[in-house]
């Protein structure tokens, strides 16, 4: 098929309608977070932004599957079916154009979309990690397109555009709510949509990422089976290359984490200060912050000293670090940083934050309020930076009894002062933190 072929049938076929309609979906969604000021979900990290598109096509998919079942009946809208299947023709002049066509337009307008979201990117963190989540989602488009093809192809009724959307709309969104029960893993992993936002430090899986390809690929191959079809009985065989595509996805899904998700080694990867001095390390997708750290993080040191087995180094680490923490190291929690911005606090609110728990890692209930109070004795002030005066009547009564605790902590003995404060220490470095994904 020549460039003269394809341009006509961009012009005469719907195909950059469809584009187009996938292109404006998506861009409009995701600035109507940026209006209601949660571009949180895709603007911290590239990953997030490819991850937010695959979310998107819930709808963007259906849409795909909709407009390559209403571009198949072009030629019974234009009452020429009759002729066209009369007259002789290779299967690939009657296959291609409308595929290509299609194919193109709808992979163009996921890319448009993936432009439109990277202006607002804001991290200078560069990768191309997410490069593989996001032709995944753009293969999962053209599969939609075509399968919508062949589908329309062998059901030209005026119906069958809208019926199909809706039907793929309801095909991901049960498997959407199966997820949340937990249940049914692969095939949430064989639908193209993400069942949720991804964070500065997750991604898609690599086996994921080729095993949908494949599942989609052949979802693309069975549409053109479709269309090529010349009777409804060899439209049988359409079912073959999704079978033989469900067969290489299925082993390699069912053997990725129940998510599809895991923590990205190159964002997490630790950076260090190089000076000579104690270590401050942060994680590679907030290297540009980690000059704002070093002083605090120095300073907490100093104050840390105070306690036995001191802590040498400062270590930010992601939120599924598993445990126990080295007693050698502070563990600064990633959730002290703002996705895309910087570290939450300055000057001594920042000390604060890396001194929390004696400089350990919250973990639910285990550490409890002894995390606040060991901060205290540290920076030596109560109440801690930040803190804003009680407002209600719950918030006097939280504020009395930490007041309480603090004052029975000063009136004790110096060294037993220590020995509290670094058994709340050694509880938290005893932690088992980590999440499955």
């Amino acid at each position: 098929m020549n460039g003269r072929v394809l341009r006509t049938e961009l012009r005469r076929s719907t195909a950059l309608t469809a584009g187009a309609l996938v292109a404006t979906a998506g861009t409009a969604g995701l600035y109507v977070l940026a209006l209601s000021d949660q571009t949180g979900l895709w603007a911290p990290q590239w990953t997030m932004l490819a991850g937010f598109q695959r979310i998107m096509l819930i709808v963007l998919w259906p849409l795909a599957l909709g407009a390559g079942a209403w571009q198949a009946r072009r030629d019974r809208r234009s009452r020429m079916e009759e002729l066209l299947t009369t007259t002789p023709r290779p299967i690939r002049s009657r296959v291609l154009p409308p595929a290509l066509a299609m194919g193109l337009c709808l992979g163009l307008g996921y890319l448009l979309i993936l432009v439109a979201g990277a202006l607002g990117v804001s991290t200078p963190y560069r990768h191309l990690g997410w490069v593989p989540i996001a032709v995944t989602g753009a293969l999962s488009l053209v599969a939609a397109g075509w399968l919508g093809l062949g589908i329309g192809r062998l059901l030209p009724s005026q119906y069958t555009p809208p019926v199909l959307a809706v039907a793929g709309f309801l095909l991901l969104v049960v498997p959407v709510e199966l997820a949340k029960t937990g249940s049914a893993n692969e095939v949430v992993l064989l639908t193209p949509n993400l069942t949720s936002p991804l964070d500065e430090v997750t991604t898609v899986t690599t086996p994921v990422s080729l095993g949908q390809s494949a599942w989609f690929a052949a979802l693309a191959l069975s549409g053109l089976v479709l269309l090529a079809a010349t009777r409804r009985r060899t439209a049988a065989l359409a079912i073959v290359p999704a079978v033989l595509g469900l067969g290489i996805a299925l082993p390699v899904l069912t053997a990725a984490p129940a998510s599809g998700l895991a923590t990205d080694p190159a964002a997490t990867a630790e950076v260090c200060t190089t000076d000579g001095g104690p270590a401050v390390c942060v994680l590679k997708v907030h290297e540009n912050d980690l000059a704002a750290l070093v002083g605090p993080a120095r300073t907490a040191l100093t104050l840390l000293a105070k306690l036995p087995n001191a802590p040498t180094s400062v270590r930010e680490v992601p939120a599924d670090r598993p445990g126990p923490q080295p007693a050698t190291e502070v563990w600064f929690d990633i959730e002290n940083h703002l996705p895309g911005g910087s570290w939450l606090g300055t000057g001594d609110e920042l000390v604060m934050r890396v001194l929390a728990g004696g400089g350990t890692r919250p973990c639910s209930e285990q550490v409890g309020q002894g995390r606040a109070l060991a901060t205290a004795w540290l920076l030596d002030r109560f109440p801690l930076p930040g803190t804003t005066p009680p407002t209600t009547a719950r918030e006097a009564e939280w504020y009395a009894m930490r007041q309480a605790e603090w004052d029975d902590l000063r009136a004790l003995p110096r060294d037993e002062q220590v020995r509290r404060v670094a058994a709340i220490r050694t509880t938290g470095l005893q932690c088992v933190r980590g999440v499955e994904r």
